[in-house]
């Protein structure tokens, strides 16, 4: 799988350009929603989040930093996950969701220790994105090995 939106998952590569950024913005919040989880913004989470951007999505570095922009507009504005977790739900794949959640775990273990709130934000996003627990902390699994904790 070569990302997101140009890779495997057919779904996402048929929807049209405006709901194809739609998709993009909802992961894009929920990407900067994780790395202000515990109210410390560090600089290594928004650049965790910038590269999830990137390789789940398959666009350059200025147009990530210009969607997780537009993403925490819109998650200032959240009053609950609901719409952002079902546009995802419903474009993506299972084995897309997995991977989008290694990459919220990623981004929570960036400043090189994993709050109790960025540990509740990522699982209730799994949850919502039906995502089995067991993939979830194999998830969680992968990305503390590769952040070297």
């Amino acid at each position: 799988m070569k990302n997101l939106f140009d890779g495997e998952p057919e779904a996402a590569r048929a929807l049209p350009g405006h709901e194809r950024r739609h998709l993009q913005v909802a992961v894009a919040s929920l990407l900067y929603e994780v790395t202000r989880m515990d109210l410390a913004e560090a600089p290594q989470e928004h650049a965790a989040a910038a590269r999830a951007l990137q390789e789940l999505c398959g666009v350059a570095a200025a147009e990530a930093q210009a969607l997780i922009a537009e993403g925490r507009e819109r998650a200032k504005h959240l009053t609950s996950y609901f719409a952002p977790l079902g546009a995802i739900k419903r474009a993506l794949p299972l084995t897309e969701r997995v991977r989008l959640i290694e990459h919220l775990w990623r981004i929570a273990y960036a400043d090189g220790r994993l709050d109790p709130y960025e540990d509740h934000f990522v699982r209730k996003m799994a949850h919502g994105l039906y995502v089995p627990n067991t993939q979830s902390m194999l998830a969680r699994n992968r990305a503390r090995a590769g952040q070297g904790t």
